[in-house]
């Protein structure tokens, strides 16, 4: 896909860099032959995210067995905004305090060795904990991503938003399978290819919908949830973000005092 093509472009170019600083003879051209792909525009409509409603009612879902560890590791990513590899590792000494007494969860990011910490703003953080007795299940993010799947399209009966269809894009080997004939995806009237968000949910749509769910909250800086998240950038940091300009605008009126009082 174009965004992994360019970061491998990415990397491909700073090695050249390196080897031409230390010495080896690099052509000119060769640096300028390695540019940037375009991105097309239904390459960014893959994301999606969970808000707090739908979280609680995929909670309050009654599942058992290997459903139910899955729905608690991704809701543990929702609430905590983890990436899976941090969060499937929790263990009772993650959950201590700050020296004023707020409940936090320590992590070290594997992907960064940095450590985070997350205020526990949610409940139900407590109560997967408990059940578990703080021996998490160990999920791996492809049965989550299979399984997660499942689990919203049978809640998607009682909560018909999961149902909503939604542009994203396929990956190399559904392509190729288009390509020859073999099977046919549903497109809009744009030629864009549209899923019911259910299956377009994967480990990932977990940090995503924690960060926009805090983000929407509107009285949390750009900062403070970044220290929460783990991320360098703000460019990073954004394209995390999967609110709509909707989304966006009742944030906004939410926190204007007397907004409701305007005559219209």
């Amino acid at each position: 896909l174009p965004k992994a093509t360019n970061k491998y472009l990415a990397t491909f170019r700073a090695f050249l860099e390196y080897a031409r600083n230390n010495g080896v003879k690099i052509s000119p051209t060769a640096l300028s032959s390695y540019k940037k792909i375009s991105v097309p525009d239904d390459e960014t409509l893959t994301k999606t995210y969970l808000n707090e409603d739908e979280l609680q009612a995929l909670y309050n879902m009654p599942l058992t067995g290997l459903k139910e560890q899955v729905r608690d590791t991704f809701l543990l990513g929702c609430y905590l905004g983890q990436r899976v590899s941090d969060y499937s590792t929790l263990t009772a000494g993650d959950f201590t305090t700050t020296s004023k007494g707020t409940p936090v969860v320590k992590i070290t990011q594997k992907k960064t060795n940095s450590t985070v910490t997350i205020p526990i703003l949610y409940e139900n953080i407590y109560k997967i904990a408990q059940k578990y007795n703080y021996v998490f299940p160990h999920v791996h993010d492809v049965v989550l991503n299979r399984y997660i799947k499942e689990i919203l399209n049978e809640l998607s009966d009682t909560v018909p938003a999961l149902k909503k269809m939604e542009r994203t894009v396929l990956t190399m080997k559904e392509r190729a399978s288009e390509q020859a004939g073999k099977i046919t995806y549903t497109r809009d009237e744009k030629g864009y290819v549209i899923r019911p968000r259910y299956e377009i949910v994967t480990s990932h749509t977990a940090r995503r919908s924690c960060i926009t769910n805090l983000y929407l909250r509107g009285v949390y800086t750009t900062s403070q949830l970044m220290a929460i998240s783990g991320h360098k950038s703000e460019k990073t940091f954004y394209e995390y973000l999967c609110c709509s300009s909707e989304e966006v605008a009742d944030m906004i009126a939410n926190i204007t005092p007397n907004n409701r009082n305007i005559d219209l």
